[in-house]
């Protein structure tokens, strides 16, 4: 395994720009996973527990770290999605979802990207949908051999991860209960009819990597695209965040923002009022860059440590 703190700069760069393009926000389509669980306990509860540590399903490697857990309380799940050139390992370090995740009483699952792609597929690209059945799969398999509350089910996710995180909302049809996409929810637009789902954002105002403001990412440098990501539409304009904030608070008729200032440099725009009692927020860092709220800086800009975006979604998902 590389080492952390030597690579972790990669998570700069951990973005897609498919299925954006540069006329108002539009839908996203994707295939679904074939699994909606109703509430309650998962088939998982009363089998011996699988453990935490380093696990493989459908090709793939995920670790997995648990809360206390006896195997018959159902425990809250949350897919902790990397960015590009990262890994599950890494995710964890800089999200520390992994480690404040089991001590808030949630079961944390860092996935990896498919073997020779250390990125996500989305809605846009060439078999954009691939990486969204994967996670539907993938929560089936955890669903089976842990005692898991799909009731409650949460995606987080940093740039690429969280272009990812979005799109399961439509690709899963409301089988996450909420989201937590950093520096990256404009990589992925919401569809008609999007279920309601609760959204928690965070996004630098200043990020050089996926522009808050909208527009090419990397500043218009095309060659920092990997192939594989790019657009079969071959545009690569991303619409405002601000924009898709609300085009999600619309979609699950939310009623009208409320605003507030957090820290002195931090916008915090709440919608409430959603359908099925989602709530939709923001948090733009003024100033801010390709970064984690809260955690350390890895030279993609300036990172602020007036929010912690890993506490923020802990508490948004535990109010769940």
């Amino acid at each position: 395994m590389r080492r952390p703190l030597a690579v972790l700069a990669a998570l700069v760069t951990g973005l897609t720009v498919a299925g954006c393009s540069a006329d108002a926000p539009g839908p996203v389509r994707a295939e679904p996973s074939t699994s909606s669980p109703a509430a309650g306990s998962s088939a998982g509860c009363g089998k011996p527990s699988p453990g935490s540590g380093r696990h493989t399903f459908g090709g793939r490697a995920y670790s997995l770290t648990l809360p206390p857990y006896d195997g018959v309380k159902p425990v809250p799940l949350i897919l902790d999605l990397h960015g590009l050139h990262s890994n599950g390992f890494q995710q964890a370090l800089y999200g520390r979802l992994g480690s404040a995740g089991p001590q808030r009483g949630f079961a944390v699952v860092e996935p990896e990207a498919a073997p020779g792609r250390d990125g996500w597929k989305l809605p846009g690209m060439a078999k954009g949908s691939a990486d969204i059945a994967y996670m539907g799969k993938l929560l089936d398999h955890l669903e089976q051999t842990l005692c898991v509350d799909h009731a409650r089910e949460f995606a987080a996710g940093f740039s690429n991860g969280a272009g990812l995180s979005a799109a399961l909302v439509c690709g899963l049809r409301g089988r996450l209960a909420a989201i937590a996409p950093v520096a990256g929810l404009n990589l992925t637009r919401p569809c008609a009819g999007a279920p309601p789902t609760t959204i928690v954002a965070f996004h630098g105002d200043a990020d050089p990597i996926v522009p808050y403001r909208g527009g090419e990412p990397f500043g218009g440098d095309r060659t920092r695209v990997p192939g594989w990501m790019r657009p079969l539409d071959g545009r690569f304009h991303l619409p405002p965040v601000a924009t898709l904030t609300a085009q999600w608070a619309r979609t699950f008729g939310c009623g009208p923002a409320a605003t507030k200032t957090v820290g002195g440099e931090v916008r915090h725009v709440r919608y409430t009022g959603c359908r099925d009692g989602a709530t939709v927020e923001l948090y733009a860092v003024a100033g801010g860059g390709h970064t984690w709220p809260g955690s350390f800086s890895i030279g993609a800009g300036k990172t602020t440590t007036r929010i912690d975006a890993t506490k923020l979604a802990l508490d948004a998902f535990a109010a769940h």
